[in-house]
């Protein structure tokens, strides 16, 4: 008779939801598609001597232990080394309060499987984050998607869903600096507002902060750790974004008793994070300037942003309108409403181009017509090309739909 494995995965269907960028990957991989799809950082300034140094170290000097089984906390020198980095920046850490994830993908997913259970509700922003979805995802969660402005999540709106639910909500998530996929950036005043409605409500507050080393302009806005009253909020970081991706390296800060609980739950996930890459990373930031490393991606990346901006500017339609980051990876584009952005990814293909249709970050279907840039990847050439090329397929598919308009009144 034999197993009929669909029917053996159905009952997961629902709660495995697929990523649009992943599913991307197969197309933009090929040479001749110019990307701005996957939030990739630039490859060329990964420092490849310097990480390799840094394992070859650790191999030599301390191999059998980093090959060995590690602490499902976390490799307890860099946990230390965080907990002082953060502190200098105003969050209150102690290595004991900071766990080391496999990535900060890792993170969210624990805090699904603690915080969250089927019929839980998340507050989120929209849009958010379409990995954070996925990961909670898994849990079969509810959702309130709260607007967003020019100064992030309106917390007015935040304020209003929760009262209406009575409290009724699990946790609160915001991508509050640079945020994944809309560029925005959360104002201090907004922040402290949040985090008023997080104590009042006793919701807690889940900060994703991959891209706050990344700003070009402007002063930077406190992470909510670092604001009175903001002890409680959970923080999420990588190395992904300042060094490596492929290390898989994150961590979340965050109250004990949460601390406490994340440890059982990856416990039973993975164990623990890779003790060598852990290792390595540690050794890197022993043995070499990390924040300079930082200063040379942001002029790269500030550089590219400007030159895809200006392209912009010069190649789409004036009914187009974008964000304007002051850091992180991505603009966000709103097109008429009447361009659906997955119908016109099919034809910018056809023009070797690719972006990520916006409808993705979104839990109840909307932003159909908007769509997310990343600007780290490509080179300024590439960029400028692309650009162009995008909005000549932005123009001609706008041209197209007034054609079968007229034809439709004739």
């Amino acid at each position: 008779m034999g197993i009929n494995w669909e029917q053996v995965c159905e009952q997961s269907k629902r709660r495995l939801r697929g990523s649009a960028i992943r599913d991307l990957l197969a197309i933009t991989t090929q040479p001749d598609i110019i990307s701005f799809a996957g939030g990739l950082p630039a490859p060329e300034l990964f420092p490849v001597a310097a990480v390799r140094e840094s394992f070859d170290r650790v191999l030599r000097d301390h191999g059998a232990d980093a090959l060995q089984y590690g602490p499902t906390e976390g490799f307890l020198p860099l946990r230390e080394w965080l907990a002082e980095r953060l502190s200098a920046r105003g969050m209150r850490a102690t290595p004991d309060e900071i766990l080391i994830t496999s990535g900060s993908q890792q993170a969210l997913d624990l805090l699904g499987i603690v915080l969250l259970q089927r019929g839980s509700t998340a507050l989120v922003e929209a849009p958010s984050y379409v990995g954070a979805l996925q990961a909670f995802a898994l849990r079969e969660p509810g959702y309130l998607p709260v607007p967003m402005d020019d100064d992030g999540m309106i917390v007015s709106e935040a304020s209003g869903l929760l009262e209406a639910r009575a409290g009724r909500v699990e946790l609160i998530y915001t991508v509050a600096t640079f945020q994944n996929p809309s560029g925005v950036t959360m104002s201090l005043a907004r922040r402290q507002a949040l985090l008023e409605v997080s104590d009042r409500f006793g919701v807690p507050l889940i900060e994703d902060d991959p891209y706050g080393d990344l700003r070009y302009d402007g002063t930077p806005v406190p992470a909510f750790r670092a604001l009175a009253g903001g002890a409680d909020a959970a923080y999420l970081g990588t190395f992904s974004k300042i060094l490596a991706p492929g290390l898989r390296l994150g961590y979340i800060v965050a109250p004990q008793p949460l601390i406490r609980r994340l440890v059982l739950a990856k416990q039973g996930t993975d164990l623990h994070t890779d003790n060598l890459a852990q290792q390595a990373v540690h050794d890197f930031v022993r043995h070499n300037d990390i924040d300079q490393h930082i200063v040379r991606i942001r002029d790269v990346y500030r550089m590219r942003r400007d030159t895809m901006l200006a392209a912009m500017e010069r190649y789409f339609p004036p009914s187009c309108a974008w964000t304007r980051p002051a850091g992180g990876l991505f603009t966000w584009v709103t097109l008429p409403e009447s361009v659906n952005a997955a119908a016109l990814l099919r034809e910018a293909v056809g023009q070797k181009v690719a972006f990520v249709p916006g409808v993705g970050f979104f839990t109840d279907g909307s932003g159909t017509n908007t769509m997310r840039l990343n600007f780290s990847h490509a080179g300024p050439e590439r960029i400028e090309e692309g650009i162009k090329r995008l909005g000549e397929a932005i123009a001609e598919h706008l041209a197209l739909a007034q054609a079968h308009r007229v034809a439709a009144l004739v």
